[in-house]
C-alpha cells in the first residue's frame, strides 16, 4: 500500500491537497497542512449540514471549515497512516453512490463506529488462524451464496458476527465454516458442540483447504483481495447498507488492511461440504454433565466421509 501522504509538499502556509477521485460525489483530498500532518479532507455540497459536536477519536482530530462547507479529519502521529488510510477509505467507499442528503449521516457513522474500534486493545494484524478463517467465509459468500442471491443478500446471510451460533442463516439453513492447513491431517477445530448443532431445518459444515504459497502463484489469494473484491460488487451495486454491514463486521472481527497481510498467501486445494444430521460425530448437548464448559475439540473430516454432500444441494435452499 503507498503512503498518499508522503509526497505531498508541505506547504508555507494554508493545505497542500491532491484531489482523491474526479468520479466520487464529493469533492475529497488527501491533504497537509504547515505543520506535515496527514490531512483528509471532504468538501460537501450545500445540501449537507454539518453537526455542532463532532466525536473525538483516539489520535485522529475531527474538525470542519464551516466557510467552505470542508469537514478535514486530521491524523495526530503521521506513524499510523495506515490505519488512518483504512478509515478514510471507509468514508470514501460508503459514500461513493449516496445522494447529498445521506452523505453527513453515514460519514458521521463511519466515523462513531470508527472511534469504537479505536477505543479497543488490538493487535496490527490478525493471528494466521483467524486471516485463514476469514478467508473461508468469504470464499464461501463469493463462490456459493453470492451466485445465488446477490452480493447484498450475501452479507445479510453472514450472521456469525453478530453472535449466532454457525456463520451463516440462509432461510432455513445453518452454514457452518471452517478451514484447514493442506500440509496437516485433515481435522477442523470445533469452538463449541453447539457449533454443530443446529436450531434450523438442516446444518452443513464447509470446509476449505488451503496451502500456501507465493504472492505470483496462479489463483493465489489474499484477505485484502478477497475484501476488495466483495466491497467493489457492493458498490457496483449501490447496496451502502451492505457494504457497511460488512465495514462494521471486518472491525469487529479486528480487521483492518495492512500490507502484512498480502504476504499471507494461499491457493484454496479444496472445497467440500458435509451435511450435519443423525450419525454425525458430535456432541449431543443432552449428554454433556453439568459443570462443563467452554468445551472444543477437534473433529477429523476422514469420520464425516459419509456425510459429504454435493455443491448442488444450495440449489435447494429455499
Amino acid at each position: 500500500m503507498n503512503n498518499p501522504w508522503e509526497h505531498i509538499k508541505t506547504p508555507k502556509s494554508e493545505l497542500s491537497a491532491r484531489r482523491i477521485d474526479h468520479k466520487h460525489p464529493l469533492d475529497i483530498y488527501w491533504a497537509k497542512d504547515r505543520a506535515g500532518k496527514y490531512l483528509f479532507v471532504c468538501k460537501l455540497t450545500d445540501k449537507c449540514k454539518l453537526p455542532s459536536k463532532f466525536p473525538a477519536l483516539l489520535g485522529i482530530e475531527v474538525t470542519s471549515i464551516p466557510d467552505n462547507q470542508q469537514l478535514v479529519l486530521t491524523l495526530k502521529k503521521s506513524s499510523d497512516w495506515e490505519l488512518f488510510f483504512s478509515l478514510c477509505n471507509d468514508i470514501i467507499s460508503t459514500t461513493r453512490t449516496l445522494n447529498a442528503s445521506a452523505i453527513v449521516s453515514v460519514i458521521f457513522r463511519r466515523i462513531e463506529r470508527w472511534r469504537e474500534f479505536l477505543k479497543q486493545d488490538k493487535e496490527k494484524i490478525l493471528s494466521e488462524r483467524k486471516i485463514k478463517g476469514l478467508i473461508g467465509e468469504l470464499v464461501y459468500i463469493q463462490d456459493f451464496v453470492s451466485p445465488k442471491f446477490g452480493i447484498a443478500k450475501a452479507i445479510e446471510f453472514w450472521t456469525g458476527p453478530e453472535g449466532s451460533t454457525q456463520d451463516f442463516s440462509i432461510n432455513n439453513t445453518a452454514i457452518e465454516v471452517k478451514c484447514q492447513d493442506g500440509t496437516s491431517s485433515p481435522k477442523v477445530r470445533i469452538s463449541s458442540p453447539e457449533q454443530l448443532c443446529g436450531q434450523l431445518g438442516r446444518l452443513f459444515l464447509f470446509v476449505v483447504t488451503l496451502g500456501r504459497t507465493e504472492p505470483e502463484a496462479s489463483s493465489a489469494i489474499t484477505l485484502p483481495s478477497l475484501i476488495s473484491e466483495i466491497q467493489q460488487k457492493l458498490i457496483t451495486a449501490g447496496n451502502t447498507q451492505q457494504l457497511e454491514k460488512l465495514q462494521d463486521i471486518l472491525l469487529e472481527l479486528g480487521y483492518t488492511y495492512s500490507d502484512e497481510y498480502l504476504s499471507y498467501c494461499y491457493i484454496v486445494s479444496s472445497k467440500k461440504f458435509y451435511e450435519v444430521k443423525d450419525g454425525f460425530p458430535r456432541l449431543d448437548l443432552t449428554d454433556i454433565p453439568n459443570g462443563l464448559t467452554n468445551i472444543t475439540f477437534d473433529l477429523e473430516l476422514v469420520a464425516c466421509e459419509p456425510f459429504l454432500a454435493d455443491e448442488s444441494w444450495m440449489e435447494d435452499i429455499c
